[in-house]
């Protein structure tokens, strides 16, 4: 009875895996597919893609594939959004088709000048269902760019905006659930930087007003968008400021006028570069909120050159008032990838040098000066060694954390404070993936 079960047994798990072994074996090994859907629109784009003509994604943003996907008129259904550039007074060209059935139709086709697509991103700036193209044309490198928003009405894109710019911002800047448009460019003749605020208003993008830049726009190096405050949402533009600054203008809406908020004389943001590395704003405590940077000189440790010129960073939410709300204290080690939240009681006692560690490899020894003496708290280092994971083991290092092929290590010093707290502190630094930078 035993044999005849486990022969049934047996027998029933062949027939379930049967389907498996009969595939034929070049067929585990195949190229996926691509879908139908894929080849109809192939062939669509082939029919009015122009002689020498040629796909031309935008050079930046996050959008930089020449076809591109997005529900233009709110049915449920994407358009398919197609970027080109052939010869001509209007090289460059977007065609933007439907699709009907099993096949794409060509609905519409915008042509204009320029060399290239410079960045496009997709809005809901008129609050209608569906979404708003708004994509900048780079003329030539002596020209400024310009930028152009359209809409899809009864079937056809409409532009809705053409201005000149150098940087540009959609986002929701008043809470009225309709993206606005920020330009940034700069005055020619004054060379002075002016954002521009356009809002969608009695069934048109208007021009609500301007203000005024901390620095020519040209000079923009990062910008992101997001909560300044609770409840207030703002865009932060970081731009350089003379020879190693970085200033951030913080734009939002106060009372409903478009301001520069943080432009007022007794609101100070800008910031020294750490070490040739910017410090952008972010949202360093994982809160919801946009902090901005402020540095803090360390104290240096006599005849140590690795610990002069060392920073904490402070890190802040801008009010409405100008005024400031201290939210984290960190050590960033930008060229190491990794910083550590440190206690605000340490900011004017800690010192941070470089050491040689485990066998030659660079640590980071951070101590705290009392009066004359140096109390070491805890050590940090990068292993990357095939050997990286016995060394801890054979040592009195303690593990950190791991990422790929790089193990993080540490030494506490016995007296100043756990293991635990110390992975609570120790942290990577994100990069943005627009930039390459962190």
């Amino acid at each position: 009875m035993k044999r005849l079960l486990l022969f049934v047994m047996l027998l029933a798990l062949a027939l379930s895996l049967s389907g498996c072994f009969l595939e034929p074996a070049e067929s585990l090994y195949a190229v996926p597919k691509q879908s139908q859907d894929f080849y109809n629109l192939q062939r669509a784009i082939e029919k009015v893609m122009p002689p020498k003509g040629a796909y031309s994604p935008p050079m930046s943003g996050e959008n930089q594939q020449a076809v591109q996907l997005s529900d233009l008129d709110g049915d449920g259904e994407d358009e398919a959004v197609v970027y080109l550039k052939a010869g001509g007074s209007e090289p460059l060209s977007i065609c933007i088709f439907a699709k009907r059935e099993d096949r794409y139709e060509l609905i519409d086709k915008i042509n204009g000048s320029g060399s290239a697509f410079d960045r496009v991103q997709y809005a809901q700036i008129d609050g209608q269902p569906g979404k708003e193209i708004v994509v900048g044309r780079r003329i030539s490198e002596q020209v400024t760019q310009t930028l152009h928003a359209y809409t899809l009405m009864n079937g056809k894109m409409v532009e809705i905006l053409n201005a000149n710019y150098d940087e540009f911002i959609t986002t929701d800047l008043d809470s009225d659930e309709k993206t606005d448009v920020i330009l940034l460019r700069t005055e020619g003749d004054t060379q002075k930087g002016i954002a521009e605020f356009y809002h969608w208003s009695d069934g048109q993008l208007v021009r609500q007003r301007e203000v005024r830049m901390s620095t020519p726009a040209s000079a923009v190096k990062r910008i992101i968008t997001g909560q300044m405050c609770q409840n207030v949402p703002a865009a932060f533009v970081a731009s350089e400021y003379g020879e190693g600054t970085i200033v951030t203008d913080v734009f939002g809406c106060v009372d409903g006028v478009f301001t520069n908020i943080s432009l007022p004389e007794d609101t100070d943001t800008s910031v020294q570069t750490v070490r040739e590395y910017y410090v952008y704003s972010c949202d360093i405590d994982s809160d919801g909120l946009i902090e901005l940077p402020r540095l803090i000189s360390l104290p240096s440790i006599p005849e140590d050159s690795s610990s002069e010129n060392q920073s904490l960073i402070s890190w802040y939410n801008l009010q409405l008032d100008g005024s400031m709300e201290e939210k984290a204290l960190t050590y960033h080690n930008y060229s190491g990838g990794w910083y550590v939240t440190v206690r605000p009681q340490w900011a004017e006692r800690l010192t941070v040098s470089r050491v040689a560690v485990l066998d030659g490899t660079q640590g980071y020894s951070f101590s705290l000066l009392d009066g004359e003496k140096l109390k070491p708290q805890f050590t940090i280092a990068a292993l990357t060694g095939e050997n990286r994971q016995q060394i801890p083991q054979e040592s009195d290092w303690e593990v950190l954390t791991e990422k790929g092929e790089v193990l993080y290590v540490c030494h506490v010093e016995e007296g100043s404070l756990s293991l635990e707290i110390l992975r609570e502190m120790f942290h990577f630094i994100q990069v943005d993936w627009n930039t390459g930078e962190t």
